[in-house]
């Protein structure tokens, strides 16, 4: 309810406005519209358990879309795909990744995920045989006939042909920015704290946690030219494999999204939803990449 004789021109609320949108509230808030208005459940102002500090730290958002998983031996247990995503308000302040030399074997875009540490070696074994986030051929049968044919694919698992091995903001100055480098690793320890959030039996949730860092900004890749230059293409979407561990995460990199919320953003919430069955569904006869710890 509107404060009686309240204006819209309140320069005091124009002010805080302007605030707001300086600090980046705005960006987190419509990332979050976009997810549920996809049918995404999604918390703001999360918080998860930082194994290095051992303390609790705040991450932005964290969506989780239901899985049909199975734990062999011990019944049903929850399992969830958990975009976590950290947004980063600066219009005007490019994303630069950085290409060259990143090779990583097909098996490893899947397997070097942020999953439950005591889960590690089956989801290694599933990443085997999901070969490039393409649907095995047993696990075909159980999809409609309609996408038989064509293997299913998981944006939030895809890399490109050649991905980054680093990234910055650029502020356009003399000023050297660490903002991407706060934000990858952020956003990496936070996706560990998620994926470890409930580790024990009888208490047992399994969140297989992809990293996002959301922009409202441009994104250029760059790479190094044949005359000894740099070359730059501006691009929607980047994955930057980063070698910089997480503490506690038992894979050797941690490979993180970085979207423009204005085009990958809604697609790859839309995505989210709608394709992890096809691609994760590990029950009904093709069994489980899960075990009791």
């Amino acid at each position: 309810m509107s404060l009686e004789g309240e204006s819209h021109d309140d320069p005091l609320a124009s002010k805080l406005k302007s605030w707001l949108a300086d600090q980046g509230y705005p960006l987190e808030m419509r990332a979050a519209h976009t997810f549920r208005r996809n049918g995404i459940n999604v918390v703001q102002s999360d918080f998860y358990f930082d194994f290095e500090s051992e303390t609790h730290r705040e991450i932005d958002l964290v969506a989780r879309i239901p899985l049909e998983l199975k734990l062999v031996g011990q019944g049903d247990v929850p399992a969830y795909l958990c975009p976590v995503l950290e947004c980063k308000s600066s219009p005007g302040k490019p994303w630069v990744l950085f290409l060259g030399g990143v090779q990583l074997h097909p098996v490893a875009k899947i397997s070097q995920r942020f999953v439950l540490d005591g889960a590690r070696k089956y989801w290694s074994a599933f990443a085997h045989r999901c070969e490039d986030g393409r649907v095995p051929p047993r696990l075909a049968d159980y999809l409609p006939s309609s996408q038989r044919r064509e293997p299913a694919r998981m944006p939030l698992f895809e890399i490109e042909d050649e991905p980054a091995y680093s990234a910055v903001r650029s502020s356009l100055g003399k000023s050297r920015e660490d903002v991407a480098y706060s934000a990858m690793m952020g956003v990496s320890k936070a996706a560990h704290g998620v994926a470890n959030r409930y580790p024990n039996l009888g208490n047992m949730a399994l969140h297989i946690a992809v990293p996002v860092i959301v922009v409202d900004s441009p994104i250029f890749t760059c790479k190094l030219s044949d005359d000894g230059g740099v070359e730059l293409e501006r691009v929607r979407q980047g994955t930057v494999v980063w070698k910089n561990q997480v503490h506690g995460h038992l894979a050797p990199h941690s490979i993180i999204k970085i979207v423009d919320e204005n085009t990958s953003g809604p697609k790859l919430a839309e995505h989210s939803y709608t394709r992890p069955y096809e691609f994760l569904h590990a029950g009904r006869g093709y069994g489980s990449w899960v075990r009791a710890r």
